[in-house]
């Protein structure tokens, strides 16, 4: 957790661990409903202490229509949907808990990068590994993955089962812009990423077909036996900000420079250069920007431009203000500020 844990902050973890819980823990469960109907109370003393009854109901609504913004830390959707924990549920737990969340991806794909560092052509293979894990969301259990026991990964470290919650008559739906298996079993179908709701829009049913809603054409199935999806950290912390590195690329590349992705085995996630200029980018893509302005407060990155998505263009100002040594830019912003360096 983040050190100094404010009153908001224990709301929000306690109402991920309620919402996680097995169902057969009742005791436990109540317990921390109770203790979120105390903080709730505390927060709001003006307002009768919500019974436990009406906050297992509230697991189910959107969390914006009964926390105030200022406790709720900027997220917003359903804790719970079909009395199953929801992907925000996961993102929450992530983004609160760097041990479960931020450093266990460190962990994973610092391995790698460390023994990248001292192979030959490492540079090339981490960037490989990189793109892999971008362009494998979902995986058949027969794929070859001889490259990664090269590099001392194992499968299991960076895949887990699809739940099946996830699967429907056998099949499971990926995300038109990620890949990774959507959650079905709702009236919005989406795989629970912000940037992909804010990229493609969401998919619903109609007699048997599920359609997306900004072109109307159908999502194809694909067979979920032996099939294994990147596990949830992976996809929230590599996968979802690898599509914007990769945009951040392309775009740049347009304007006729040579970024890379990646560079010198991972020193940022985009390098490119202007003239006698070497600008270094780092995209994040939080669903919380105040959570990501609390990391970012204590991470020293003295010269990296830090790039997170254009829809977040109104939490620009806020995390200026908690990360006075960095420089703050949404993706619009990073290629008009480098475009207009072409230009001189």
């Amino acid at each position: 957790m983040v050190p100094g844990e404010s009153d908001a902050q224990r709301l929000m973890s306690a109402l991920v661990k309620a919402t996680k819980l097995d169902p057969s823990m009742v005791s436990e469960r109540h317990a921390l409903l109770r203790q979120i109907s105390s903080i709730l109370w505390w927060l709001n003393p003006g307002h009768p202490a919500l019974s436990i009854p009406a906050l297992n109901r509230y697991l189910s609504l959107p969390i914006e229509r009964w926390i105030d913004d200022q406790y709720r830390q900027g997220f917003e959707g359903c804790l719970q949907v079909n009395d199953e924990p929801s992907t925000l549920c996961d993102e929450i737990a992530l983004e609160y808990d760097p041990r479960t969340g931020w450093e266990n991806v460190q962990s994973i794909v610092k391995d790698v990068r460390d023994r990248c560092q001292h192979r030959p052509r490492g540079d090339d293979e981490y960037r490989t590994f990189r793109l892999f894990l971008c362009e494998h969301p979902h995986i058949h259990s027969s794929q070859a993955l001889d490259f990664l026991v090269e590099l001392g990964v194992q499968f299991k470290s960076l895949f887990e089962q699809i739940p099946e919650q996830f699967t429907r008559a056998g099949k499971f739906y990926p995300c038109p812009s990620c890949g990774w298996p959507m959650q079905i079993q709702r009236s919005e179908v989406c795989c629970g990423s912000q940037w992909c709701e804010k990229s493609v829009g969401v998919c619903r049913w109609s007699n048997g077909q599920l359609y997306r809603l900004d072109t109307g054409r159908s999502v194809p199935a694909v067979d979920a036996q032996d099939r294994y999806r990147l596990n949830t950290a992976l996809w929230k912390f590599t996968l979802i900000p690898g599509l914007l590195e990769r945009r951040l690329h392309d775009r740049l590349a347009k304007l006729g420079l040579r970024p890379t992705l990646w560079p010198d085995v991972d020193l940022s996630d985009v390098k490119v250069e202007v003239g006698d200029l070497e600008i270094w980018l780092d995209a994040k893509v939080w669903r919380s920007t105040r959570m990501l302005g609390h990391r970012l407060a204590n991470t020293d990155a003295k010269g990296i431009w830090i790039v997170i998505p254009d829809y977040q263009k109104g939490e620009v100002p806020s995390l200026r203000e908690q990360c006075e040594y960095h420089l703050i830019l949404t993706e619009s912003q990073c290629v008009t500020k480098i475009a207009r360096l072409c230009r001189r």
